[in-house]
């Protein structure tokens, strides 16, 4: 099980001003997910493009970008998430004067695009927000998933998902996430904000800062809890449909 810590990871350029921390793929072992982090300069562009053998998730971390998606123009803003369905052309670009940051996921290791535009091209779409694929943060209500953790559930097949179901835990301080295992898919966990300790087959308490990560595999126990004195934010990323299978253990 790889401890993805997020300084250490590869930084490519992705495009002009964008660039990509590779965080969960083949190469740190990986079978199941593909997790990229990206972070926009002003007047950055990722070029339309579709992908067309499987569904792309991007999350807002900070910022905000201009979406192209689903014949649609809209703004996308921290804790807002958009599902690219396998085929679906979409893009982005940051009007901002600031940069923006995104989480991307694949329920694949091996992502093929197809750019359909080159960087200085746009699509010709109508300004709105789709009704089906794009979680609105600020319209969205969580629940509580444990003592202390509220959760936002984004992805799944309720939003149109076809094989990935991602949520966003809120932990309070001292909140715990029980320890468990899936029995058939891998669980990719991120850390948004704050610090985290994550447990891991044996080990019990593993620190996790904002940006950092951990992919656990099928059968193997795991779980988070908030060690620190300030609430904290993960992102839980399955490459399977909701709810994933899970078996509770000590």
């Amino acid at each position: 099980m790889p401890i993805v810590r997020r300084g250490d990871q590869k930084l490519m350029d992705r495009y002009p001003g964008i660039k990509r921390y590779y965080m969960t793929g083949a190469d740190t072992g990986s079978r199941m997910l593909h997790v990229g982090d990206l972070t926009y300069a002003p007047g950055a562009v990722v070029p339309y493009h579709i992908h067309p053998h499987v569904e792309e998730t991007q999350y807002m971390v900070e910022g905000e970008l201009e979406c192209w998606f689903d014949g649609k123009r809209f703004t996308a803003r921290a804790g807002d998430c958009i599902i690219s369905p396998a085929g679906a052309p979409h893009g982005f670009v940051n009007r901002s004067g600031r940069p923006a940051r995104q989480v991307t996921v694949f329920p694949m290791v091996n992502p093929v695009t197809n750019e359909l535009m080159d960087q200085k091209s746009e699509p010709k779409l109508t300004n709105g927000v789709p009704e089906k694929h794009v979680h609105v943060r600020a319209k969205a209500m969580p629940y509580e998933f444990r003592p202390g953790i509220m959760r936002y559930d984004m992805v799944g097949d309720f939003a149109g998902a076809k094989s990935t179901y991602v949520g966003e835990l809120v932990f309070d301080p001292g909140a715990v996430a029980p320890n468990h295992y899936h029995p058939a898919h891998e669980e990719s966990m991120f850390c948004l904000k704050g610090s985290l300790n994550a447990v891991y087959a044996k080990e019990n308490d593993i620190p996790l800062k904002a940006g950092d990560m951990f992919m656990c595999e099928m059968g193997v126990r795991h779980g988070i809890f908030n060690g620190s004195k300030e609430r904290a934010h993960l992102l839980a990323i399955h490459p399977v449909l909701n709810p994933p299978p899970r078996v509770d253990v000590p």
